[in-house]
């Protein structure tokens, strides 16, 4: 089916491989049994067209399940594995028609012949089972799913796929950063990294094939490839995974979403911790240029306005437009940067620098580059350049960060720009390699695409660790599986909207049900500018995410603001610099836990549905209630999980479960304390609010 919505038929840079089949898909039909190793068993597999291959079932971390199946005589080439099997713990069981995979969590059956695989998601024969869904046909019978398999596409490579069965009333969640999720279900949703200009669609700066099910149970692909998932939208009982990969790699896990959640931290690594300083509000120049006088006249403002503020954020224009970025300070703008950072820090601040991987034509360094290769190619070994700027800034090559010679280039360039003392760096962008670039390492761009921002965003938080001795965080914007491990990122290029406002929400809480903490987004939106309204009703939504900027296109400074927007801005800063002990202490166990700072209703209320249906409100922490307004005029509808709920402000009290229609004046945040929590979380009450009983 072809569309003819505009976003369709004018993809930019970098769209997804289509997956065009070149014949009929090939099912596995039968197995036996090729060799076991105590925890795990190997099968010599059959397809329906004569195929073989070999499909292994291995017990890994936090008592997950992996299933690999690889078909005889697929060439190997390049490619990383983004998760971690660890040491798992299980049996093996053989029968004359099945084998079983016996974890302390979950049992996966296979039937031989004809094949068929279950995964009992609960101990006991009377346990859920989640089912293969391989033969569910119309009335003609023609299939309406993607049994597991294989089919050849046009281009001679493989895709492999899988299908499973969805329960009626289940729910899908995780994907990345998802602006139309949390719950994806009759979605198609493609796992592949994209500048989604804007946060309205369904493109995603972050995406992951990790599928997060209300059933009790999570699914995660081992793969950099493109990924796509049909989540009951071809067929409602089913959801099916076609991944486009020399093989297919996967974990099916057992148990609710706080325990699928910690298996996901346990599979691919912890977040990383941001320091103590990066939980207060940074405060940016926003997209305008501005040179080192504007720099310093903002930080004066900050503290002549009384204004919460960690960290300067100092946007594109420290480097000079054109040369974007090769990590030159504009001796123009800024002919003393360690002077001005060093002042910055005299008065508190800390500093960060943006940057992204893509350098200008223009730059005296894209000629170095060029001669050492160190630029992705095209087929015929020149650079590959882009116009990843939409026309605004010249033309762009990427640097390859498979090639040891570009990232040893490129660590320098890094050190150099980091000498004047920056703490951070905001990574931008790192969408756009394209599927027919070629790699130094013989990687495809296809394969390396998703990869990219991890290759990206690891050197940098290498050398920030190396240079500033701190953390390594950075402040990223696109990224895949794995990328908690660089700390922080932020929800790309929303417009100045409401609505655009509610979809950033959605994506992220989508963001925090794939294992990524700390997350951000520009306070009043990106593109335009806020009304007053919306610019206080966003901020307030900003001060008590995971972490707080304000950036935009145009000023987001309050004092930019009418007076009461300003107060009611001043107001919601001071109630988080009130919770940064408890921001800091629940970031921590985020860290431990793998859940995410702000949390999605279900995860602490699984079993109930009003819990999925209220997905623009989450829990910040577990004593914190949070239902951004989404709307003008200052009401919603908020859902109450059980026990007694207070606001901070006004002292009303809510006794949950329940809905609730709020009405909430403009200098009021939308915030409520939980009758269990502690002193680190009462801190937000007002001064002359009535105590919480």
């Amino acid at each position: 089916m072809t569309s003819l919505h505009p976003r369709a038929v004018n993809p930019f840079i970098a769209p997804p491989p289509s997956m065009e089949a070149a014949g009929a898909l090939d099912p596995v039909v039968r197995a036996e049994a090729a060799g076991t190793g105590g925890d795990s068993l190997t099968l010599r597999v059959h397809t329906e067209q004569g195929r073989e291959g070999t499909l292994r079932l291995a017990a890994a971390a936090a008592g997950s399940v992996r299933v690999t199946l690889r078909m005889a005589g697929v060439a190997r080439s390049p490619r990383v594995s983004v998760a971690d099997p660890g040491r798992g713990s299980g049996r093996v069981v053989l029968h004359d028609t099945h084998v079983e995979l016996i974890t302390p969590s979950a049992a996966l059956r296979v039937d031989l012949d004809p094949f068929h695989m279950s995964f009992r998601l609960t101990p006991g024969p009377s346990g859920d089972v989640l089912r293969q869904n391989g033969d569910d046909r119309q009335p003609d019978d023609v299939l309406t799913v993607l049994p597991l398999g294989v089919t050849e596409l046009t281009d001679g490579s493989l895709v492999h796929h899988d299908t499973w069965t969805a329960a009626p009333d289940e729910r899908f969640y995780g994907f990345g950063e998802q602006f139309t999720g949390p719950d994806l279900r009759g979605r198609q949703v493609s796992c592949w990294i994209q500048d989604a200009m804007g946060t309205s669609g369904s493109r995603a700066y972050k995406a992951s094939p990790w599928l997060l099910s209300s059933r009790g149970y999570a699914v995660l692909v081992d793969t950099t490839g493109h990924a796509l998932f049909d989540l009951a939208h071809s067929n409602t009982a089913a959801w099916s995974m076609s991944v486009a990969d020399e093989q297919l790699d996967y974990y099916l896990i057992a148990g609710d979403p706080r325990t699928c959640l910690g298996a996901h931290r346990a599979l691919t690594g912890p977040a990383l911790l941001p320091p103590d300083w990066a939980f207060g509000p940074w405060v940016s120049s926003g997209f305008a240029a501005e040179d080192a006088a504007g720099v310093t006249r903002r930080a004066a403002e900050v503290r002549e306005h009384g204004l919460p503020c960690s960290v300067i954020h100092i946007d594109c224009h420290w480097q000079e437009h054109g040369s974007w970025s090769d990590l030159r300070w504009d001796e123009r703008a800024f002919p003393d940067p360690k002077g001005l950072i060093t002042g910055l820090r005299d008065q508190g601040f800390r500093t960060c620098l943006w940057m992204n991987p893509y350098i200008g034509t223009g730059s005296p360094r894209f000629a170095e580059a060029e001669r050492s290769g160190y630029f992705l190619r095209t087929a015929d070994g020149t650079p590959w350049i882009s116009d990843a700027w939409s026309g605004f800034h010249p033309d762009v090559a990427m640097v390859d960060f498979t090639h040891p010679g570009a990232v040893s280039w490129y660590r320098e360039l890094l050190r150099e720009a980091l000498a004047a003392g920056a703490d951070a760096m905001k990574t931008d962008f790192g969408e756009g390699v394209p599927r027919d670039a070629v790699a130094h390492n013989g990687m495809s761009g296809e394969r390396l695409h998703n990869l990219y921002p991890l290759l990206y965003n690891d050197l940098v938080s290498e050398v920030l660790r190396e240079v500033t001795g701190g953390t390594g965080m950075v402040w990223g914007r696109s990224s895949w599986t794995g990328g908690q491990r660089h700390a922080v990122q932020w929800a790309g290029d929303p417009n100045s909207t409401w609505e655009d406002l509610a979809s950033v929400l959605r994506g992220g809480l989508s963001l925090g049900l794939t294992g990524q903490p700390f997350w951000s987004h520009d306070i009043g939106g990106f593109h335009g500018t806020p009304t007053p309204e919306l610019y206080v009703r966003w901020a307030q939504f900003g001060l008590l995410s995971p972490m707080a900027r304000f950036h935009g296109m145009t000023s987001r400074l309050p004092w930019d603001f009418p007076q009461d927007a300003f107060d009611a801005v001043l107001s919601a800063a001071r109630v988080r610099e009130r919770l940064l002990p408890y921001l800091r202490e629940q970031a921590a166990h985020s860290v431990r836990t793998g859940l995410p700072l702000m949390r999605s209703m279900f995860l602490d209320h699984p079993g109930r549905p009003d819990a999925h249906a209220a997905d623009l409100q989450y829990l910040l922490g577990p004593d914190l209630l949070v239902a951004p307004l989404y709307a003008p005029g200052g009401r919603r509808h908020v859902w109450f999980p059980p026990g007694q709920w207070t606001h901070y402000a006004t002292g009303a009290s809510v006794s949950g479960p329940c809905w609730r229609e709020v009405d909430l004046a403009l200098q009021h945040a939308p915030l409520w304390i939980g009758e269990q929590a502690g002193p680190a979380a009462r801190a937000a009450l007002e001064p002359a609010a009535p105590p919480i009983p």
